[in-house]
């Protein structure tokens, strides 16, 4: 309870403050009271100057002021001061403002062609920022362009790279089955050239045995008197399995060596 009262008297102090405070802003905003104060202190500076720093004691300092002051000086002065400057200043402001008219005139034309010419200058500078403004979108979508087209040609050559590789491949599977292909032939080929030597070394060991027939059994040289185990000729024979060739010593080796190791057979069977 007793906080509240206090709470109270706090606040009501503080509004007594504001009001006075208020109250002498609004009073010191007065141009008369304002224009006496200060010729009051004008015509009294040295009463003022005495009181405040003075070292006397405060008697000495009144007597002083006292001895010093009267009332021209301290109310008909300052009262017509006020007079003068409440009246005869603002006549003196108004003619001054007129002798002032035509500078301040001049002076606002100079500050309005600046400001023209400060404003012409930001515009152009406006119009060549859009400009470049504007050439730089052109510019940035012509790059975005290039950079477009760049990609699809980049897109169109991994296509054809992908193309050619998979075309690379199958010449790559095609080079290889024929490289199988080559090899498999290489190989038959050996074997038929390997089958061919002995086809020759076989027609070699009959000729030379036949040669051998001919020196042992000189008068059944003729081979066409020979006759087989059958009772069929030899010459009947060859004429019949066109062995023609062997007569002429160039025999087919392919088609007759079968026929040839007959042949062979026979010469073995005479010899035993």
């Amino acid at each position: 309870m007793k906080n509240f009262k206090v709470i109270s008297m706090f606040e009501s102090f503080k509004e007594l403050f504001l009001s006075t405070a208020n109250t002498a802003v609004n009073r010191a905003k007065n141009p008369v009271l304002g224009a006496f104060v200060m010729s009051w202190c004008a015509f009294n500076w040295k009463s003022i100057l005495y009181l405040f720093f003075s070292k006397s004691n405060i008697i000495d300092k009144i007597s002083y002021i006292s001895d010093n002051s009267t009332w021209k000086t301290v109310m008909f002065y300052p009262c017509l001061s006020v007079i003068a400057i409440c009246c005869l200043l603002p006549w003196v402001n108004n003619i001054i403002n007129v002798w002032q008219a035509k500078p301040l005139d001049n002076n606002d034309s100079i500050e309005n062609h600046l400001k023209a010419r400060k404003i012409q200058r930001e515009t152009r500078l406006q119009r060549l920022l859009a400009k470049k403004d504007v050439t730089y979108d052109k510019v940035k979508t012509g790059a975005e362009k290039d950079i477009q087209e760049m990609k699809e040609e980049i897109i169109r050559s991994k296509n054809s790279m992908g193309e050619l590789t998979a075309e690379l491949k199958a010449k790559d599977d095609e080079l290889r089955s024929a490289s199988a292909q080559l090899a498999a032939l290489n190989h038959s080929l050996k074997e038929i050239s390997e089958t061919l030597g002995r086809m020759n070394e076989a027609y070699k060991t009959l000729q030379n045995d036949f040669d051998e027939y001919k020196l042992k059994y000189p008068e059944k040289s003729q081979i066409k008197s020979l006759a087989l185990g059958n009772g069929q000729t030899i010459s009947n024979f060859l004429e019949q399995h066109n062995l023609s060739g062997l007569k002429s010593g160039k025999p087919d080796v392919f088609n007759n060596f079968g026929v040839l190791s007959g042949l062979s057979g026979f010469e073995d069977k005479n010899k035993d």
